[in-house]
């Protein structure tokens, strides 16, 4: 769930059950599948997440090779003979394994990167506070952080062995039935991390401490939704400025881009972007010079300009009608600055990726799953 489309909520209660439903589910035998696949993809290549649909359980993952431009969809089920989970959140690389957090299904795989099969996992039920797990940040070999959506905690676990070590609590109130904790971002010695729903807040964590010992807010704005670090180790907050919900009117639906300090904890710069739909998104090259803004189209812009230009730099595509298409995921390839733009279409079919070069110049596209929203680069 990349972006809330917020018309009617999901109750707490309801996302525990559907998470113990479906763990309960998953360990009484080993779904129908066309059996296990063997793979060995020792070279180059990137994963690419495909959240799904929200409670249909159709979250899938795929991989790409850049060098053969081939795309493998379904990897997951095909390598395990099991199904990923419902709504796949995030996916991050680290020292061989590659761990996906599953929302709605209350789960952290970790699976080998050259063979896609399973080393291990994570689940709510082993765990004294995850929920709905969003995002994992990497302190050490033994010590990982994992985000939640509805939870006012942070899971701590051990990314070699998945034991859960504990957990660091928030002190965040619960808005609507969401209590979120999102991306995370680790600046001078501590981890940073925004607080999405109905919220205008980031968090400061000591990770020595495992204690949330700061906040910082942004007043103009409200729902950080992405988050960066340049190379002169400053903090890049994008909001989405809110939604209007069934209950009231929350926020002005407009985004902010925000440059914070990590060590003063001020706002260096604050611009207001044009009105966006809520699906703003974040990143930033190899160098961590140039950031990129998903914002209706993508923007490019050096962190010390003063102003996103007026003018995209990748125009988002357009349906017969002229509408544009929903895009949904933005990453860079740190090897090379290819960038790759995830278009969800309109969240039904499947979506499809686009490859560019550092100069914006197409080199690929191809479909992946429903709603592909995060990529990861081996």
């Amino acid at each position: 769930m990349k972006g809330i489309r917020i018309s009617g909520f999901r109750p707490v209660l309801t996302g525990m059950l559907l998470t113990t439903l479906w763990w309960l589910a998953a360990c009484s035998g080993i779904e129908d599948g066309p059996g296990r696949e063997d793979f060995s993809e020792q070279g180059r290549g990137v994963f690419i997440l495909n959240e799904g649909n929200y409670n249909s359980g159709n979250a899938s993952l795929s991989f790409y090779n850049p060098q053969e431009r081939s795309v493998q969809n379904g990897i997951f089920l095909r390598a395990n003979d099991r199904k990923l989970g419902d709504t796949g959140q995030s996916i991050t690389l680290r020292n061989g394994t590659a761990f996906i957090a599953v929302e709605n299904s209350g789960i952290v795989w970790g699976i080998d990167a050259e063979t896609f099969r399973v080393k291990g996992q994570l689940t709510a039920p082993e765990t004294e506070h995850m929920i709905n797990p969003r995002y994992i940040h990497f302190l050490s070999n033994e010590k990982a952080y994992v985000t939640d959506l509805y939870s006012p905690y942070i899971t701590i676990f051990n990314p070699t062995t998945f034991q859960y070590l504990g957990s660091i609590s928030t002190g965040r109130p619960t808005l609507y039935g969401y209590c979120s904790t999102e991306q995370m971002v680790e600046c001078a010695g501590l981890v940073f991390t925004n607080c999405w729903c109905y919220s205008d807040v980031i968090l400061v964590i000591d990770p020595a401490q495992d204690a949330v010992v700061d906040s910082i807010r942004l007043h103009t704005s409200m729902q950080p939704k992405s988050m960066v670090r340049d190379r002169r180790d400053r903090l890049w907050v994008i909001t989405d400025g809110g939604y209007e919900t069934d209950e009231d009117s929350f926020g002005e639906n407009i985004p902010h881009l925000y440059c914070i300090d990590p060590v003063s904890r001020t706002i260096l710069s604050d611009q207001a972007l044009d009105t966006d739909e809520g699906n703003v998104q974040l990143a930033t090259n190899q160098q961590a010079d140039t950031l990129y803004v998903i914002n209706n189209d993508i923007f490019r812009m050096g962190i010390d300009e003063s102003h996103l230009p007026v003018r995209p730099f990748i125009q988002a595509p357009r349906d017969s009608k002229g509408r544009r298409h929903k895009l949904y995921g933005l990453s860079v390839d740190p090897r090379n600055g290819d960038l790759y733009v995830a278009d969800a279409v309109d969240y039904a079919q499947s979506g499809v990726i686009y490859r560019y070069s550092a100069s914006g110049k197409l080199l690929d596209n191809f479909r992946v799953g429903i709603n592909p929203n995060s990529f990861a680069f081996k």
